[in-house]
């Protein structure tokens, strides 16, 4: 008589050996696609340190450590042309040289969970380095642009005084002293009127500048021109002292327009802590020790 019993738990034992089997091959298996997918992780990667390194190359050669110094002396035209040369090279050498290695570190190869984290991880630190490199040239922008503007507040001031002398020298030309006084009244007003408004407004702790000079002294110095351009003047010699009052002051309106802007420069620049920026190669990558550490413990 044939035991169906016995048959029964020796095809148990069977379906129970064919499963470890089976689960035994899939372990097997997957540590295998873990240990490739990890070694291909670690290849790849060492392309992306090259990358990094030719970054940190650039970054040692172009000096950032004189950011310090420079940006508290006076601007001279030794540190002029220093910082201008300085932005060339981060805007052609290391800006570019910095997205050839963002790019290869995007492509690094994570098909698993470990290797998707170890991604993961090393592009944060590259965020972290992007942004340090952003820092770096937002602050070079904005100090070479701080400097071009100081000089046309300077080439303002300076046309303003040979305006102002042209004035002088036109009026003592002429024989007609009832246009004199009336274009020297008017001078003399709008002068005082400027100064009263600048110590009410420009000289007050707390009253911003920009608004002061948005709301207050470019309305009143374009009401100014427009008074004298519609001023009555009959000599030649005070009509000439006329349009170069009428310059003087379009001068000072470009003046206060670029001091304006200057403002809004400085308090971009007061953002940005430049002794806390990287300087070298070493500064940009000193969070790559904690990513080696990782993946010596994967």
């Amino acid at each position: 008589m044939y035991n169906t019993g016995v048959r029964s738990a020796k095809m148990k034992k069977l379906i129970i050996l064919s499963l470890c089997s089976l689960y035994c091959l899939i372990l097997s298996g997957c540590g295998q696609n873990n240990n490739e997918d990890l070694n291909r992780f670690k290849q790849h990667l060492s392309k992306v340190e090259t990358k990094q390194k030719s970054v940190e190359k650039v970054m040692n050669q172009l000096e950032l450590n004189r950011l310090n110094d420079i940006s508290k002396t006076d601007t001279t035209d030794k540190n002029k042309k220093s910082f201008e040369r300085l932005q060339k090279n981060i805007n052609h050498r290391l800006v570019p040289e910095f997205k050839e290695y963002e790019k290869e570190a995007k492509h690094l190869p994570a098909k698993t969970n470990k290797t998707r984290q170890l991604k993961k991880d090393y592009l944060n630190h590259v965020s972290k380095q992007h942004q340090s490199i952003n820092e770096i040239k937002s602050f070079v922008d904005l100090y070479n642009q701080s400097v071009v503007e100081n000089e046309k507040i300077l080439n303002y001031t300076h046309s303003f005084e040979i305006n102002r002398a042209l004035v002088e020298k036109d009026i003592r030309k002429t024989n007609n002293q009832e246009n004199a006084h009336l274009l020297k009244s008017k001078i003399e007003n709008n002068n005082r009127n400027l100064r009263k408004t600048a110590q009410k407004y420009l000289e007050k702790d707390n009253y911003p500048t920009s608004k002061a000079i948005n709301e207050h002294i470019k309305p009143l110095i374009q009401k100014q021109i427009k008074d004298l351009n519609q001023t009555n003047i009959t000599d030649s010699h005070v009509n000439n002292a006329r349009k170069n009052a009428i310059e003087m002051y379009y001068n000072l309106l470009n003046y206060y327009e670029t001091r304006e802007t200057t403002i809004k420069i400085e308090d971009q620049l007061s953002k940005i802590n430049v002794e806390k920026l990287p300087k070298t190669g070493k500064d940009l990558s000193k969070g790559n020790h904690n990513f080696k550490t990782k993946l010596e413990k994967v």
